[in-house]
């Protein structure tokens, strides 16, 4: 899930589900912290597993969804190897694989949501979210192992100037990973937040969230602008 005011935008990149969770979860919080009232609303990428070249390649390539369901490889869910990103939550029907079926709904689905997001250029502030912190990661990792879910300098870079070919300036890219550090090369160019706790489930661990988020959305001071 991602949110939306007025002026600002609180956007999920991925990896995966838990950063468009945790935005579910404390959209109150955010906008008491920004002082707008925020909405909820979906974005394309809330429950894609997708690393940051992942979202990169996507991007350069124009961002558009694939043009027919051959693209699409049932491995073991949803896998676009063009890009790279599985397409976790998409293309079944009543829990049963219907990619035939469904892939011109969904399609226009994410045609709707791709524009939702290239059309951020005209917010004030985007904040933008990137987690490798799910559980899980490792499983998808197993079926799937040319996808790497560490947030490295390259894959950074490659995120933050996706992001800012797409929407622009007003892009601001957080990335949050685990509490010891060892998601993420050091890199201060790059906004990196640890999580307080160690996750307990998939889903995350919400207090440890809310840090990052404080953290996050506190008011920007002039070297902070100037780093940016």
């Amino acid at each position: 899930m991602s949110a939306f005011g007025t002026e600002t935008a609180i956007i999920s990149l991925g990896v995966s589900c838990q950063t468009a969770w945790q935005i579910d979860r404390h959209v109150d919080l955010l906008s008491d912290l920004l002082g707008e009232p925020l909405v909820k609303a979906t974005g394309p990428f809330d429950w894609l597993i997708m690393p940051p070249a992942s979202f990169a390649s996507w991007m350069g390539a124009g961002g558009l969804f694939p043009d027919h369901p051959g693209e699409i490889v049932v491995h073991p869910n949803f896998y676009w190897p063009r890009h790279n990103l599985h397409f976790w939550h998409e293309f079944t029907r009543d829990g049963v694989v219907a990619l035939d079926e469904t892939f011109a709904q969904t399609k226009m689905k994410f045609s709707y949501l791709l524009d939702r997001f290239s059309g951020l250029k005209t917010f004030r502030r985007c904040l933008i979210f990137v987690s490798n912190t799910q559980s899980n990661l490792d499983e998808v990792v197993r079926v799937s192992p040319t996808m790497n879910f560490h947030f490295g300098r390259a894959a950074m870079a490659a995120l933050v100037q996706a992001v800012e070919d797409t929407i622009g300036p007003a892009g601001e890219v957080h990335f949050v990973t685990d509490r010891d550090g060892t998601g993420a090369d050091p890199d201060p160019a790059c906004r990196i937040h640890r999580l307080d706790h160690h996750n307990p489930h998939v889903l995350g661990d919400d207090a440890a969230w809310a840090a990052v988020f404080r953290a996050a959305l506190r008011p920007r001071t002039a070297s902070d602008r100037e780093a940016a």
